[in-house]
């Protein structure tokens, strides 16, 4: 088996490489944009790994040539910044991913995962229940990374119907939580207060990053297809996660806060404008029924176990 990965020097990426090299039937083919973790793997000839922007056509020339017959998608932008504009990130996002469906087509991929988000349904006043996978993923456009994984759905929907003969499955992750994650999420936790919606619990599904792992590579080595959310039983909201981590849980109304980014946007105090108070107010809550009665393997960890997990690790982490 010839599996490409992409994103493969992220968090989650490094993991699965990891794990997969164990299967000496697996010859991997891994790229990112970062340099190579997988110094001693690649000297032991498991894994090629190629560093190199998704966006630009070297890399569609690459994965013609060394003919994957799957492959696992997982680069992705998380957050925007000058040197990284939205522009770049629709490119890296949603273009390379059309361009990579469109040569695994051509080079005849037996099977295409993508690693989408529950930010794909969009943050909404309907997200007062779970959502389930028959729920369509309408993203919100005034958020990049909810814009660019609906945009992804849509894109894996068409090709689905386009062409039944390369085989997908279309994960959508809850917050992942492990030992070596970093990201928005995580730069919240790590506050000194966190500060919520009044009226408005903002909840939480977690999922543990090996549990994720687990997922690909079960996806990968099985007949399995179709769309899955992923999380662990549970919810926590922002005040539960804040008396968890010990600090000041400060609610404040919807009103202030939009007022508040509305004059520190134009300043450049921050990256978010008042549209963002949505995404506190509405964060989807995504229901795992079809993943555990499908897959056999079953998340490790409820939300607050993930949770619980992720602060002992990060104590381990400071005391060495």
């Amino acid at each position: 088996m010839r599996v490409l990965v992409t994103g493969a020097a992220g968090s989650l990426g490094c993991k699965l490489i990891e794990k997969l090299a164990l299967d000496p039937k697996i010859k991997l083919f891994a790229t990112d944009i970062k340099d190579s973790p997988f110094h001693l793997l690649e000297a032991s000839q498991q894994v090629t790994y190629q560093m190199m922007d998704i966006s630009t056509p070297d890399f569609i020339q690459w994965v013609e040539q060394i003919k994957p017959n799957k492959v696992i998608h997982l680069a992705s932008i998380l957050q925007i910044s000058a040197q990284l504009p939205r522009e770049k990130a629709y490119q890296i996002d949603v273009v390379a991913t059309e361009k990579l469906l469109e040569a695994s087509v051509g080079i005849g991929v037996e099977k295409f995962i993508v690693t989408t988000s529950g930010a794909a349904y969009g943050y909404y006043p309907e997200n007062i229940h779970e959502i389930s996978e028959t729920r369509p993923t309408m993203g919100n456009n005034d958020y990049f990374y909810s814009a660019h994984k609906a945009k992804v759905e849509a894109i894996m929907a068409k090709y689905r119907q386009q062409h039944p003969e390369l085989k997908q499955i279309v994960f959508r992750p809850g917050t992942i939580l492990g030992p070596d994650f970093s990201g928005p999420i995580v730069d919240f936790f790590n506050q000194k207060m966190l500060t919520g919606v009044l009226g408005y619990p903002g909840p939480f599904n977690f999922i543990w990053s090996e549990d994720v792992v687990d997922y690909l590579i079960e996806g990968l080595n099985s007949d399995l297809i179709g769309e899955f959310n992923i999380a662990g039983d549970g919810t926590l909201s922002v005040k539960e996660i804040a008396n968890i981590l010990d600090k000041t849980y400060l609610p404040l109304p919807a009103f202030l806060i939009q007022a508040v980014l509305a004059v520190a946007k134009p300043l450049g105090l921050t990256q978010y404008g008042p549209e963002q108070v949505k995404f506190i107010k509405y964060r989807p809550v995504l229901a795992n029924n079809k993943i555990k009665s499908t897959f056999k393997h079953q998340p490790r960890y409820t939300s607050l176990q993930a949770l619980a997990a992720f602060i002992a690790h990060q104590q381990e982490a400071e005391h060495e």
